[in-house]
């Protein structure tokens, strides 16, 4: 099958059973909403699915293959956290080379696209900008990663109403131009009724 293929994964943090015995495909060129309260253990699937945790059991398939130990494949799948990570004195530049060692398809001519949008200083370090800054820089290099696979959690918390709406454009365009796949997940059930397929 074609697309993320997530077979029989269980996680537990402690005593706390967080994902038990799941089972759930996403398919290709689509956009999914994930919901559910609090604790649900939505952003524990979303890491799951993006291969940034490892699931205490089951498996999880990108086009048929496996996504453990397979950097080709994690080449393809691109995430934004809700707890985004950078190196404390990185700045934009910096962290956009860690990006491009990561992956391969990493596209400079977007990169400097981006700049123009987003009009962040890429020279200032990164934890002196404003949350709603960092999240914007987060979507800046992921973007550029070219993904085919896009995993967001609460991909535009923090942002203003304009940004915001950019940012929905942007995801839209490259679900519509580069037949991209996306999970999100968010708390504004009324943003996901306007960009979700499911």
């Amino acid at each position: 099958m074609n697309g993320i293929e997530i077979r029989q994964v269980f996680k537990r943090y402690g005593a706390v059973q967080a994902l038990s015995n799941v089972n759930i495909c996403f398919g290709e060129q689509k956009i999914y909403g994930l919901l559910g309260r609090n604790g649900a253990g939505k952003s524990t699937l979303l890491n799951v699915a993006a291969n940034r945790i490892f699931a205490d059991g089951g498996e999880v398939l990108v086009d048929g293959a496996p996504v453990y130990e397979n950097p080709a494949v994690k080449a393809r799948v691109a995430s934004i956290p809700d707890d985004w990570y950078y190196f404390l004195q990185s700045d934009v530049r910096d962290m956009m080379r860690f990006y491009r060692g990561f992956y391969p398809q990493f596209n400079m001519e977007r990169y400097e696209k981006f700049k123009e949008v987003f009009a962040i200083d890429e020279k200032r370090t990164i934890r002196r900008l404003s949350k709603g800054m960092q999240k914007q820089v987060a979507f800046w290099l992921t973007m550029c990663t070219m993904p085919d696979y896009l995993v967001l959690d609460e991909p535009v918390d923090g942002l203003d109403p304009v940004m915001r709406r950019q940012i929905w454009s942007i995801i839209l365009s490259e679900v519509a131009e580069k037949e991209m796949t996306v999970l999100v997940s968010s708390h504004n059930l009324r943003e996901l009724e306007d960009v979700c397929d499911h």
